[in-house]
């Protein structure tokens, strides 16, 4: 029994066209709200939890990554992917193998949960949590099969159901949690309820009927997904187990300095670039034999991501600094992370274009280029890194990660030997927009800013700053987004 309603037999490409935009903007206007959300929660638990508690918190995250990593095999990428309709022995030879899999890793982490306690120093609290971020992952199990049907039908717009579902309870429970003083169980108690809140949720909006089995023409499928795995293990080691690692050369301060770095640089970059590759993922593959459309799409991609981050990531190595100073609540608490936050805010504006032509090359079947990219940057960064913090302290591992980052030039050239896209006029028009708002909001935090209301005011300058030459500039592509939006709305 085939599985995709629409097989590319009889989904034409304006029906494509039409899910991926509806896609993006779900994606992105939907989750617009959980967004702010999630980051001011991350701005209340700032202001309360301790560096060191912080720096717990990261190292926990990295460990359960890691875990999670091992135990995916690429099932859900591979089934994404493949050419053909999936069918029932499809699906339940990857949730049978997905669940065995999962649950078996939660089984050796307890077992083992007091030699890994010893390794990182947790204490209770911390451990306590790594447990409950491994069972969580046997959990997403349940959740693989129905996504799988949505992204392959690219109906991204039910898929942020449950997710918000996840998200309002998540955040709900940890602030309650952190304002009675519970410390790192928060995240326990958070991530268990909304993990298992979600579930029913996943089902509603893509029924499927649980079945267990393994069948062996569904495992020939599975070398995609095992490279495109690969490649993402090699990304936990690159990050993750890197940071897992700095537990034994850096206090949980300095973590928890460069923890707070990375997720407020990365904010942006994980709600608009993480939204565009997952939906385009499913959108290139579809497309993967049709060189014409797949170099438009790629173009369209990178235009309308770089027009959103440049600005925002330029705007925020201007004004991180004058943030964490002026922002009443932190009273320069977290100053020491200002240096990460530049270098870590660089490696996010690079990635976003970078991001966009791995995603390309993952979604026509190139995962042994990709894997190779993989290579690379797992190798550079672990030897810089450590040359790094041994020269400039904690501040290294941003470091690091931004002069990795700039091998873009290397991945700009694999892309473009599968389809010719012209990348120069894909970002030139962002770029310069953010440049001249770069220097208006460079004059203004030297000459304007003295608190927080001068701060705000001359952010709202750099907004004027880039809309206006932006719109200039580039009227004919934003003229043609608001004629799709409004003809495919």
């Amino acid at each position: 029994m085939a599985f995709d309603k629409e097989s590319m037999n009889d989904l034409d490409l304006a029906a494509l066209t039409k899910h991926s935009l509806r896609g993006v903007i779900a994606l992105i206007s939907r989750t617009f709200f959980l967004n702010l959300i999630s980051f001011s929660s991350f701005l209340f638990i700032s202001v309360l939890l301790l560096p060191t508690e912080l720096g717990v918190y990261t190292a926990v995250i990295a460990a359960q990554r890691i875990v999670s990593f091992f135990t995916d095999f690429g099932l859900g990428a591979a089934l994404i992917q493949k050419k053909d309709d999936l069918t029932q022995a499809d699906l339940k030879s990857a949730f049978t193998i997905q669940s065995a899999v999962t649950f078996a890793i939660f089984i050796v982490v307890f077992l083992l949960k007091e030699d890994i306690a010893g390794f990182f120093r947790f204490d209770e609290k911390g451990t306590g949590l790594l447990l409950v971020l491994v069972f969580t992952i046997f959990l997403s199990s349940f959740k693989t099969i129905p996504s799988i049907l949505l992204e392959r039908s690219v109906r991204f717009d039910k898929l942020v159901i449950p997710q918000i579902v996840e998200a309002l309870v998540f955040n709900f429970v940890l602030i309650i949690l952190v304002l009675r003083k519970f410390g790192i169980e928060s995240f326990s108690w958070a991530f268990l309820t909304s993990s298992i809140a979600g579930i029913p949720f996943y089902y509603i909006v893509s029924p499927w009927r649980i079945g267990v089995g393994i069948d062996r023409k569904s495992l020939g499928h599975l070398k995609y997904g095992l490279q495109f795995q690969a490649k993402n293990i090699l990304a936990t080691i690159k990050d993750d187990f890197l940071t897992v690692i700095l537990v034994r050369l850096l206090t949980y301060a300095e973590i928890g300095y460069i923890g707070f770095a990375q997720r407020l640089s990365l904010f942006a970059y994980r709600y608009i670039v993480d939204s565009v590759t997952k939906v385009t993922f499913s959108a290139y593959s579809r497309i993967q034999n049709d060189v014409g459309v797949l170099k438009l799409a790629i173009e369209k991609s990178l235009f309308f991501t770089t027009s959103a981050m440049f600005p925002i990531i330029t705007g925020l190595i201007l004004t991180g600094p004058y943030i964490i100073k002026y922002f009443p609540p932190w009273a320069n608490k977290w100053e020491p992370a200002v240096i990460s936050l530049v270098f870590f805010s660089l490696n996010a504006l690079i990635s976003s274009v970078s991001s966009i032509l791995v995603n390309l090359m993952d979604a026509t079947g190139r995962v042994r280029k990709t894997l190779n990219l993989m290579i690379v940057w797992t190798t550079s960064t672990w030897i810089l890194t450590p040359l790094f913090i041994y020269l400039f302290g904690y501040n290294g591992v941003a470091l690091a990660s931004f002069v990795v980052s700039l091998t873009v030039v290397i991945t700009i050239y694999m892309a473009r030997s599968i389809v010719k896209f012209n990348l120069i006029k894909s970002i030139v028009k962002p770029s310069i927009c953010a440049l001249f708002m770069g220097i208006i909001v460079f004059m203004g935090t030297q000459f304007i800013v003295k608190d927080m209301f001068t701060l705000v005011a001359v952010v709202m300058l750099g907004v004027i700053s880039y809309s206006v030459p932006y719109y200039i500039l580039a009227k004919k592509e934003i003229t043609a987004a608001i004629g799709v939006v409004r003809k495919r709305a």
